[in-house]
């Protein structure tokens, strides 16, 4: 579903992440100033909202640019597979989440995902914020977008 107006006018451009076949990499472009403390994020292609989610600057949790490196780094793991002689990560041990298993194909297409963030003043705002997105626009790559039998919720039309 496409980003709303409204949405996107209060969120500013963070930056965005491709993937690069020739070497195998992400790429990434960042935005001079990117938020921070309570973050709300969307992740778009071509205008279509795919994930909403939150990140928390904090002493105990990552910052939203830290955060954004560590999924996507994820994504890319899932496009080259295990690394030879290492243990596999748990998560490799489980199905694949809707990110994981969602995000790569495009990525590997050739698509460039806008990552679009916003701050929060506190962490109830922050979550009742990523609540009301998720639940609007229900993208491929978050588990709202998805029933537990593995059924696609398709997004709230308004």
């Amino acid at each position: 579903m496409k980003i709303a107006d409204e949405d996107r006018g209060d969120f500013n451009l963070a930056g965005t992440v491709r993937w690069d076949s020739t070497s195998l990499s992400l790429i990434w472009t960042w935005e001079q100033t990117v938020p921070s403390g309570y973050v709300v994020y969307l992740m778009l292609i071509d205008g279509d909202v795919k994930k909403g989610g939150i990140a928390k600057d904090t002493a105990k949790a990552s910052t939203f640019k830290k955060r954004m490196q560590s999924e996507f780094t994820t994504a890319r793991q899932v496009i080259v597979g295990p690394i030879p002689g290492k243990p596999l990560p748990q998560w490799r041990l489980k199905p694949l989440d809707p990110f994981k298993k969602h995000a790569p194909p495009p990525l590997v297409a050739g698509h460039t995902v806008e990552l679009w963030a916003k701050s929060c003043a506190t962490a109830q705002l922050m979550d009742s914020e990523e609540t009301r997105l998720n639940s609007k626009y229900r993208g491929e790559w978050t588990k709202e977008g998805w029933t537990t039998d593995g059924q696609r919720l398709w997004p709230v039309e308004e």
